[in-house]
């Protein structure tokens, strides 16, 4: 037991030792600091750290933003027959109505006493017509005079349901389903039949009025391609339907008119007087030259990109076209297919800058 207790005795004071030893050996041999490498001297021996963009050709759209108001496309504008005076209505503006309905009632006092007045002429030759038939048959009365009692009785069958269709019309009904968009008379008031009495719209058919600057009429075509937002949040495809020849004389802007393309069986939510998010495509070509608009720098006037050639970025005058709605800029000139230019980074670039490439972007990326 003794033997073991001496042996570790030495061993402790082993370590002991040489950890002492190796501590003084520390102070006396400090390590040496690493020097610190500034950013300038990084950007100095590797240059700027950039990303790149790689130019190619790609689909180009451009859809112009602007703000429209929803209207119905199927209007229907009913008159009056003949020029009454208004008696009744069953029909205001913003109700739903059926084909058929009716809409208003005119004064019908002096067509029903015509009704009334030749329905009893009818009666009376009907039953002057039979009993000359049955005198006929006795012998007591001629051919002719049963013919003339006939003729008069046709006649005057005519000439009741004409007074009768007459006395319809003084009902005014409702041509179509649809929605009551403008009522022009009032209870009372003389109607004259040149003059639009209902303006009934079809809810089922809209279309999309908008006032377009004259800097944009030349861009806005026929048939052109455009969309307007849903009330769900979605794009929903539509087209020029026209685009009125002369502007407002009051606001100097021009009319133009969407035509809302509806599928089978589908809903648009859209409802009559709202105001709608639209676009007009207005630029497309299927391969232009586009970049990130954050590669694009504009100063002093002047358009520039910065082209990356090896480790160098070289200052590039371009001209612009228009950045669209998914930030990419259509480049005009300047710039060609397979170049690289500097995305990330270029706020801070200069012509000869040395540059440390990090990343490269592409439209297929």
């Amino acid at each position: 037991m003794k033997k073991k207790s001496s042996a570790a005795k030495v061993v402790i004071i082993l370590l002991l030792v040489g950890a002492s030893g190796l501590m003084g050996w520390r102070i006396s041999n400090p390590p040496t600091p690493s020097e610190a490498v500034s950013i300038s001297a990084i950007r100095e021996r590797y240059g700027m750290p950039v990303t790149s963009w790689r130019v190619e050709y790609a689909p180009w759209e451009y859809w112009l933003p602007l703000y429209g108001t929803v209207r119905t496309s199927g209007l229907s504008e009913v008159y009056a027959s003949q020029a009454e005076y208004v008696t009744s209505f069953s029909a205001e503006v913003g109700d739903t109505v059926k084909k058929g309905q009716v809409l208003a009632t005119l004064d019908s006092q002096k067509a029903l006493e015509k009704v009334q007045a030749a329905q009893a002429r009818f009666s009376e030759l009907s039953s002057k017509y039979e009993r000359t038939k049955e005198l006929q048959k006795a012998g007591g009365s001629s051919k002719q005079e049963v013919e003339s009692v006939f003729s008069q009785y046709r006649d005057a069958g005519a000439s009741l349901q004409q007074l009768q269709t007459e006395l319809a019309r003084h009902k005014v009904v409702s041509p179509i389903d649809g929605v009551v968009m403008q009522r022009d008379a009032e209870i009372g008031l003389l109607v004259s039949a040149g003059k639009p009495l209902f303006v009934i719209g079809d809810p089922k058919r809209f279309e999309i009025a908008i006032d377009l600057s004259p800097r944009y009429i030349s861009m806005v075509k026929n048939r052109e391609k455009a969309r307007y937002l849903s009330p769900s949040g979605e794009w929903n495809t539509a087209a020029v339907k026209r685009v009125d020849p002369m502007a407002n004389t009051l606001t100097g802007l021009y009319n133009v008119v969407l035509d809302v393309e509806l599928r089978n069986g589908e809903d648009t939510q859209l409802r009559v007087g709202a105001s709608v998010e639209t676009q007009i495509r207005i630029e497309h070509d299927d391969a232009v030259v586009v970049v990130p608009y954050e590669s694009v720098l504009e100063n002093d006037g002047m358009t520039k990109v910065y082209v990356c050639s090896g480790d160098t970025a070289v200052e590039r005058v371009v001209q612009k076209g228009r950045t669209n709605s998914q930030g990419q800029t259509h480049i005009l000139k300047g710039l060609s297919s397979g170049e690289s230019v500097v995305l990330k980074g270029a706020d801070r670039m200069y012509d000869g800058a040395k540059i440390w490439l990090q990343d490269t972007e592409s439209v297929q990326s």
